[in-house]
C-alpha cells in the first residue's frame, strides 16, 4: 500500500486507484474500508483533474468521508483525522464552483490551484 500512497500523494490518482483496488482485494475489516475510501477519493480527483468532473467527485469524496468517519483519528498507522479534515475543505473548494464550467482558461486556472491543495494520505507521527 506505500507505493499507491507515494503515488496519490504525487497526483497520479488513477495509477493509485488502481493500486488500491488491487490492496482492497486482499484486506478485510478496517483495513479494507480505508483502502476502499482511498480509492474513492483517488478516482474523484482523477475525476476532477482529468475530466472535470465536478459532482462525481463530489459524490465519491462524500462517500470515502462517511467510510472514514467512524475510523478518526488513526489507523493502520495513517492519520486519518488529518485525511478527513483535507476531504471536508476540498470538498467545499468544489462545490462553490460553477456548475457546466468545463472548459475554458478560468476553469484551467481553477484546477490548476484546486491540484496544488489536494489531500494528501499522511503518516502518523
Amino acid at each position: 500500500m506505500d507505493e499507491a500512497i507515494e503515488r496519490f500523494n504525487r497526483g497520479e490518482y488513477f495509477e493509485a486507484a488502481e493500486m488500491f483496488e488491487l490492496e482492497a482485494r486482499g484486506a478485510d475489516g478496517e483495513l479494507k474500508v480505508i483502502i476502499d475510501s482511498f480509492n474513492r477519493v483517488a478516482a474523484a480527483l482523477h475525476l476532477r483533474f482529468e475530466r472535470g468532473g465536478r459532482q462525481a467527485a463530489i459524490n465519491l469524496i462524500s462517500q470515502a468521508m462517511l467510510a472514514l468517519e467512524d475510523l478518526r483519528p488513526a489507523r493502520a498507522g495513517l492519520d486519518l483525522d488529518r485525511l478527513y479534515a483535507e476531504l471536508q475543505a476540498y470538498s467545499e473548494e468544489i462545490r462553490t464552483t460553477p456548475r457546466g464550467e468545463h472548459e475554458g482558461l478560468k476553469h484551467r486556472a481553477r484546477l490548476f490551484l484546486e491540484r496544488r491543495r489536494a489531500p494528501k494520505i499522511n503518516r502518523v507521527r
